[in-house]
């Protein structure tokens, strides 16, 4: 184990993150502690050096490489990859600042520190070489960054630029302060280095970051330990076979979360939820896959002897399956949490996922959605069925969560149980699932329940989620029936702005208006913010307080309802009035394609018993 300055470390060796490794992850805090931490170095006189951090590399098979046309180590970097990228993306920024202001001779320090053509001292890994390469040579990326991994990177030069450009626009430091930051950070930023002879051994460096990094994820944290098992508990002509699965397991595993809107944390929890235990209250992080019954390190059950525990053999055979598995529960869950269309496998699954999403409440249904689309995916249920399922599971949040206004864990224990069962029996039949599913929802939103409050005018511009989903569904709805199949033209992330909400009936309708003569105070209270007197709109300012027929104007008046290209709102065109009348019939026509477009189905089923139910509602009550 050596101190070394980076000069020291980058004089013979080039660097490159291994596939496995998560990708770049430091924030706005870590950049800027990074940045106190070589302030200090230049003002301070009585700090000498900064001690940055542990570097521990891996070098597989005494790799060379030519670098500056001379022979060079390269090794995989196990631990220190954050620092070392952060450490060369502000030396870039710092040279090409120098460079600019005339000090040419700071021209040969981009090969001793940052890239000699298009090699790197330090490569990235996966979708991040490339774009790591155009920032420490150009200082910009060439496109949009297209995973977390990327925008963060991009997010540090612009931080580290900023930065650089205060020093430079004061007149006490410019120039001069920025020589004494480059001195400090190739001569006074201390690592700890530190050569690992065994790829199994990997996962014994370490379980958190220096207290200026970041701590590791739970998937880190569960990679670590894994590796920690091999190098305790494998056989010795297996470890590198064991250890390279791993390896290969947590890289795709990195990739799928990294390209998703997930994070590793739910991912890895879901992979519990299914290969372990079904309890959400039995979720402990990475600390659960330490417990006797699945993948413990020492103190193994011994063959033929009761007892919870597993067999060093039997821990074995799980490992292995857990770590086969991990990647395509990956696979499913970007698919699920980020639908595209090159990430799903039908036009239907994407429409339905995409509802689910838009719903906002995906979690509960994760375990139950990945379990079912293995299955599809794998031949054994059809296309019809699988869709059936994500239905249901539509349906469930539409009336549980968005209606009803249930906490957001409502049926969790239920659901995850099931998607345990469907996951690992294969004698659990999907209909039987779905038939609960609308079971469960009768038991949290009964059908005379949901039809009665649905009659009841209320205050839905209010409860937001609920009123956009249930209209932008509507606009689907209408398209598919009267557009000839044809998308909305107004789309789900436009309505995060409530300006695409329109109030009919204007909230502050102006006195001595029309509005006032056909609308009572009464009336207005009641429908004023209801279901029937709210439209899609592109932007609600258009039409102010306006009366109604200057609102609905004419084809080809713009803005108007009936020149509008949302399809509910020129259907208002067709009312020769806005009056309490034409809400309460347009309410009930809207009603009635709520009821039958969120009603539930397999009234004579089999189903749960309300013991069970009641049983598993009281642990969610405990989790909330």
């Amino acid at each position: 184990m050596n101190k070394q300055s980076l000069s020291d470390l980058f004089s013979s060796t080039l660097f490159k993150i291994p596939d496995y490794q998560r990708g770049y992850a430091w924030e706005k805090k870590q950049w800027r502690d990074f940045v106190e931490d070589l302030d200090a170095l230049v003002t301070d006189d009585n700090i000498h050096y900064h001690y940055t951090g542990t570097v521990v590399t891996y070098q597989a098979n005494n790799d060379t490489v030519t670098y500056c046309r001379r022979p060079a180590t390269l090794v995989d970097v196990v631990d220190g990859q954050q620092r070392l990228t952060t450490t060369c993306l502000y030396l870039s920024v710092l040279i090409r600042a120098l460079i600019k202001a005339g000090r040419s001779e700071y021209e040969r320090d981009i090969a001793d520190f940052l890239y000699d053509g298009l090699r790197c001292k330090l490569t990235l890994n996966n979708d991040t070489g490339d774009l790591f390469h155009r920032l420490l040579s150009e200082g910009r990326a060439l496109k949009a960054p297209t995973t977390p991994h990327q925008r963060r990177l991009c997010e540090a030069t612009d931080y580290f630029q900023a930065h650089v450009d205060t020093l430079l626009a004061d007149s006490s430091k410019g120039t001069h302060y920025l020589t004494q930051l480059f001195e400090a950070i190739t001569g006074k930023l201390v690592f700890t280095s530190y050569t690992i002879e065994e790829e199994c051994e990997i996962g014994m460096t370490f379980e958190l970051m220096n207290s200026r990094g970041k701590e590791l994820s739970v998937l880190e944290l569960l990679k670590n330990y894994l590796m920690h098992w091999v190098a305790r508990n494998g056989v010795a002509d297996e470890r590198d076979d064991l250890a390279k699965r791993v390896n290969l397991a947590w890289r795709d595993t990195y990739g799928f979360v990294g390209e998703s809107s997930g994070n590793e944390s739910q991912c890895l929890r879901l992979a519990w939820t299914l290969y372990c235990h079904h309890l959400p209250k039995n979720w402990k992080g990475y600390d659960g896959f330490k417990q006797p019954q699945y993948i413990p390190l020492r103190n193994f059950a011994v063959e033929g002897q009761s007892g919870s525990g597993k067999t060093k053999a039997q821990t074995k055979a799980f490992l292995l399956t857990f770590v086969k598995g991990l990647p395509e529960v990956a696979r499913h869950y970007q698919a699920i949490v980020s639908p595209k269309a090159d990430n799903t496998d039908s036009p239907a699954e994407l429409a339905w996922l995409q509802r689910i999403n838009n719903s906002g409440n995906i979690a509960n249904f994760l375990p139950l959605l990945v379990a079912a689309r293995s299955r599809w995916l794998a031949g054994s249920v059809t296309e019809a069925r699988y869709i059936e399922l994500l239905q249901a599971l539509e349906c469930y949040a539409y009336r549980v969560f968005l209606f009803e206004g249930r906490r957001s864990n409502s049926g969790s224990s239920t659901l995850y149980r099931w998607g345990h069962e469907l996951f690992n029996q294969a004698g659990v039949e999907l209909e039987a699932i779905i038939a609960k599913i609308h079971d469960l929802i009768r038991y949290y939103a009964s059908d005379s329940a949901f039809a009665g409050q649905l009659k009841q005018p209320g205050k839905w511009y209010h409860w937001r989620r609920l009123l956009k989903y249930t209209l932008f569904e509507y606009e689907q709805h209408l398209m598919e029936r009267e557009g000839k199949g044809s998308k909305p033209k107004i789309t789900w992330e436009e309505l995060a702005r409530d300006s695409t909400l329109e109030h009919i009936l204007p909230q502050n309708p102006a006195e001595g208006s029309h509005w006032r003569a056909v609308w009572d105070e009464d009336s207005r209270a009641t429908y004023l913010h209801d279901l029937g007197n709210l439209v899609l709109t592109k932007d609600n300012a258009s039409y102010s307080n306006f009366e109604f027929q200057r609102k609905k104007g004419a084809p080809g008046v713009s803005p108007s309802y009936s020149d509008s290209c949302i399809k509910q709102e020129r259907k208002l065109a067709q009312y020769s009035d806005w009056t309490p009348e034409t809400l309460k019939q347009r309410r009930q026509e809207m009603e009635s394609w709520i009821l039958g477009r969120w009603q539930t189905r397999y009234l004579a089923a089999a189903t749960e018993t309300d013991k069970q139910l009641d049983s598993e509602m009281q642990l969610d009550d405990a989790e909330a």
